[in-house]
């Protein structure tokens, strides 16, 4: 009987009724649609956005939002990596901590990101000039003092690539007769025994250590020697080359065909690296300060640590204040006579005019906390006679001194002092770099050289524009001393991402899934381990429990009442319980690490049988009477005659034991301890440990798992639906 009337439908409470239950069903779709699109939307985010959980990303239509997502890929995941973005955007608020905080202030976003996007004619004109001018700069400075966020996927990329071509060239007849997947193990091997780190695999490698590199700690020193510090320098060194910044690449290679410059293969033109012809860096140069003159590689702002130890104790102490005042700009304009109105206005190094009381402050950091790795000693060949002074005060013993330093001195004027800080990491030129790095700290400021990126760039300005009055000009700035000049990186960033503005949004989401498909397809063998393991599964669906049911329903056998209880109550317990006995049970049959395993222990599903076995019971027994009289067999009435009636069952069977196969992991991880035999979703468990700080990527993983099952429901719905209204009819 249908529940409403073909009389009176159209009366205002009959459509009443039939608009809540269009409401009804509107709602409920909604509660299902709306989690995967959130899914989706955060499988194309990244630290800025992925927690708003919106399930349209307002990147989509805010070109402010889309300004502000790209500076994720220059400060993100390094150690201080807030307080250097802060020192380059002084328009940043102080609550912006996290990026988090960051993507939730939506008003403050906006605000930042228009005083960029927007400018005048007249700024965008010198916008371009520092941009360029910044470009230039970058390209002649340390890699040592740049800091770089490292994205996994890309290092690992990377780091594959590279070491895929170093066991190429030296193993080339041995490498020939590979394998694709032996020579990526030989590159792990050759990887692994290079950095002394054992790797199970590509994606494992990362860089957290150096990443976390107190870099404003005065006794800290770049590790050079290290073997993997120096593939992290030549990481930072593709970034630097723009190797991985989205759209850069096809706007490059279309500048050279512009020029005319000819080449064989896009590898050999892109990136341009030091030993690159000097025509191609010619016209990189040209090209980078145009189309994306700001690079992952950046530049560290020293002047961070300054403003931490401006608000340190030992400061408080030296001026007297109050224990719990806050060093603020209204504390630096009065001991420096000055009228900035923020902090990062203010000059580093401090200029030679300023009044005492701030230079004294500033020799105090200098002598306590600059970095002894950006500080040279004036005068070398009069130090040496002081410094063998302090090893022979210090040391005092000539034996121990010799034993320490690794030498075979017979007094101690052979000692000799070196201008620089030794290198290496073996426990001799540790010893060394200590003594050295101790004495300088005696030495007085105005006998160090010092150095950082801020000072390397205004001896850039002045190299290039020779005066403060030609820079202002050029800049159109009004800056009292050189110190106030800093690395300019925004309006650099403003540049590039005007220049490539979607493909920096768009490619970081191919790039998601990109890593989700070489992880699954390429990786591992979870693709056709889950096809196996599904068409095992519904085999042993279609054949097993139609015959126990056709068998208990056909033949009335005795006792079935209590096996159909027995199978029942198996349901009642969670599967977890089951787990221990059933791993030691399948490891006394040596059944782990198989197929077998993996199918076995749900190859009979009892509510599956109890269903059939009802559904076998309703069909009337002329059926079998007829068929028997035909002279058909009890294999052939099972097959053509009650197999057909229960497709709409075995469908949704066949569905149900498919979602528990592809999705299943628990079961999976703990009887299969051989990667080579993980699914699908094994890996995509695995994954969402390895980068559980990159959940976007995961959440990618999501996506494409659950494909499959979207085209299953989409091919089955109408056998699907007849399963679910038939038994309810019966």
């Amino acid at each position: 009987m249908a529940l409403i009337p073909n009389v009176g439908r159209k009366s205002t409470s009959i459509r009443l009724f039939t608009l809540g239950i269009y409401a009804a069903l509107i709602l409920m779709g909604t509660t299902m649609v709306v989690p995967f699109l959130i899914t989706v939307t955060g499988s194309t985010a990244n630290n800025f956005d992925y927690e708003r959980f919106w399930p349209i990303p307002r990147y989509c239509w805010s070109r402010e939002d889309r300004f502000i997502k790209g500076l994720v890929y220059f400060f993100n995941d390094y150690r201080g990596w807030n307080d250097q973005m802060k020192a380059v955007m002084p328009e940043a608020p102080k609550h912006w901590s996290s990026w988090n905080a960051i993507g939730r202030d939506l008003q403050n976003v906006d605000k930042v990101a228009s005083k960029y996007l927007n400018p005048t004619d007249a700024q965008r004109k010198q916008w371009d000039l520092m941009a360029a001018d910044y470009s230039v700069f970058c390209d002649s400075y340390s890699l040592t003092d740049t800091r770089v966020t490292v994205i996994n996927p890309q290092s690992v990329n990377f780091m594959k690539a590279n070491y895929l071509r170093l066991f190429t060239m030296r193993n080339p007849e041995k490498a020939k007769k590979m394998s694709g997947s032996e020579l990526k193990t030989a590159a792990l091997d050759l990887l692994n025994s290079t950095w002394g780190l054992p790797f199970e695999s590509f994606f494992n490698v990362n860089f957290k250590a150096e990443l976390s590199a107190p870099m404003d700690f005065q006794s800290w020193s770049p590790p050079e020697d290290n073997k993997k510090f120096q593939d992290f320098l030549r990481l930072k060194k593709a970034y630097q080359s723009q190797m991985f910044t989205p759209g850069v690449k096809s706007k490059w290679l279309a500048y050279l065909a512009e020029h005319k410059y000819k080449y064989e293969q896009a590898s050999m033109v892109f990136p341009v690296m030091g030993d690159s012809p000097d025509k191609l860096k010619s016209l990189w140069s040209a090209f980078k300060a145009i189309h994306a003159p700001a690079s992952p590689t950046i530049p560290y702002a020293l002047r961070t640590a300054w403003y931490a130890f401006l608000n340190s104790e030992e400061v408080n102490d030296m001026l007297q204040l109050a224990p719990d005042a806050q060093f603020d700009i209204n504390t630096y304009n009065e001991i420096a006579d000055t009228h900035y109105a923020d902090m990062k206005e203010t000059p580093f190094p401090i200029p030679a005019s300023a009044p005492p009381k701030l230079q004294r402050v500033w020799r105090r950091y200098v002598q306590t906390a600059y970095p002894l790795r950006l500080t040279e000693v004036k005068d070398v060949p009069g130090k040496q006679l002081a410094f063998q002074r302090f090893l022979k005060e210090k040391i005092k013993i000539l034996r121990v001194a010799n034993e320490l330093l690794g030498t075979n001195n017979t007094k101690w004027s052979q000692f000799a002092f070196p201008a620089r800080p030794p290198q290496g990491l073996d426990t001799i030129e540790k010893n060394r770099r200590a003594v050295w790095k101790n004495f300088v700290r005696q030495l007085p400021v105005n006998e160090r050289v010092i150095t950082s990126s801020e000072i390397a760039y205004q001896k850039f300005l002045l190299g290039k524009y020779k005066s403060l009055d030609a820079v202002n000009k050029a800049y159109g700035l009004h800056l009292k001393h050189i110190e106030e000049a800093f690395p300019p990186f925004m309006q650099a960033y403003r540049k590039t991402f005007e220049q490539n503005e979607w493909a920096m949004t768009l490619y970081p989401i191919w790039g998601n899934y990109k890593v989700i498909f070489e992880y699954l397809f390429v990786n591992a063998n979870a693709v056709p381990v889950t096809l196996v393991l599904v068409l095992l599964t519904l085999l042993c669906t279609l054949t097993i429990n139609p015959l126990a049911a056709y068998s208990m329903s056909r033949f009335n056998l005795r006792g079935q009442d209590k096996i159909i209880l027995f199978m029942l109550a198996t349901m009642a317990f969670p599967a977890m319980v089951s787990a221990i006995p059933g791993y030691l049970l399948m490891r006394d049959l040596g059944l782990l690490n198989t197929f077998f395993v993996l199918v076995l222990p749900g190859a009979a599903n009892g509510m599956a049988i109890f269903i059939l076995k009802g559904f076998f019971d309703s069909l009337p027994q002329e059926l079998y009477e007829a068929a028997t009289i035909d002279g058909a067999t009890e294999i052939q009435i099972f097959r053509m005659v009650a197999m057909p009636m229960v497709k709409p069952i075995l469908a949704i069977n066949c569905l149900t034991a498919f979602i528990v196969a592809y999705n299943g992991w628990q079961w999976a991880l703990i009887i299969c301890q051989d990667k080579s035999m993980w699914t699908i979703a094994v890996w995509l468990y695995q994954a969402s440990i390895w980068w559980d700080k990159m959940p976007w990527v995961v959440s990618a993983g999501f996506v494409v798992a659950s494909i499959p099952i979207f085209i299953v429901f989409v091919s089955s719905q109408k056998i699907i639906l007849r399963g679910i209204i038939i038994p309810s009819m019966k």
